[in-house]
């Protein structure tokens, strides 16, 4: 999918790749995201960075924070497909400018993207033969009717639950989080369904060779300092990259 071309007078590397970036709500994503953005613009021509959902967008980025906030309902109110397809418009409406970056030449990073809507829409369903229609439905919706382009790279975050579960009790502000108007987000307030979401995404990376998952656990189980989860990403970011 991808070429570049290195300058060897400045080693700096074009590269029209797409990585994304996978983690559970309260996964500590945020910060890596921030950390693996500034890392790529040191090191490629240029990068176009989008984070999804996104709420600022037309019709879809008020239903999906509509929904998040719990205004259609509790979070096994509606039915997960017609959530998926509020997550895979949203998506489709921005699929024009990533392949356009992309067709320039530029890397794009993705906060979230298609594997997101597998795992917190299939981890509703009780019914595992439902969760793997569910499951096939939205990838051939996104990635065959929607035409999305698919990921060089997609790194999900594997942290330990406890950390998730303290993460998400604690006061989280920021930016990214004003979609909620002051609301808690219906996919945080179930630690068991959190879970359930990780398992999706382990079970989703098994099966696809380019989805990587990087451990962030320590050997006794807790949560790795931030810096020492980068340098894990750092590495299979050269490594596919191929920077040595």
């Amino acid at each position: 999918m991808f070429s570049y071309y290195k300058n060897i007078y400045f080693s700096v590397i074009f590269v029209n790749m797409l990585f994304v970036l996978e983690g559970l709500d309260g996964a500590g994503k945020s910060t890596q995201v921030k950390k693996l953005a500034e890392y790529l613009r040191s090191r490629l021509g240029s990068l176009e960075y989008i984070h999804f959902p996104r709420y600022d967008a037309p019709v879809y980025g008020q239903l999906i924070s509509n929904f998040l906030k719990g205004e259609y309902g509790s979070n096994d109110s509606v039915h997960p497909q017609l959530v998926a397809l509020l997550f895979a418009e949203d998506r489709h409406g921005a699929k024009d400018a990533i392949k356009a970056f992309l067709d320039k030449g530029e890397a794009v990073l993705l906060d979230r993207y298609v594997y997101s809507n597998v795992a917190y829409q299939c981890a509703k369903m009780k019914d595992e033969d439902k969760a793997e229609s569910l499951r096939e439905w939205i990838l051939s919706t996104e990635y065959g009717q929607f035409d999305l382009p698919r990921p060089d790279l997609n790194i999900f975050l594997d942290v330990p639950i406890s950390f998730v579960e303290s993460s998400l009790a604690a006061n989280r502000e920021g930016d990214d989080r004003s979609y909620l108007q002051g609301k808690q987000d219906i996919h945080e307030s179930d630690i068991e369904f959190q879970k359930r979401v990780r398992s999706i995404y382990l079970r989703q990376a098994s099966l696809d060779k380019d989805f990587l998952v990087i451990d962030c656990s320590d050997k006794q189980g807790r949560m790795l300092p931030p810096d020492q989860i980068f340098t894990k990403i750092k590495m299979a970011v050269d490594s596919r990259l191929n920077i040595v």
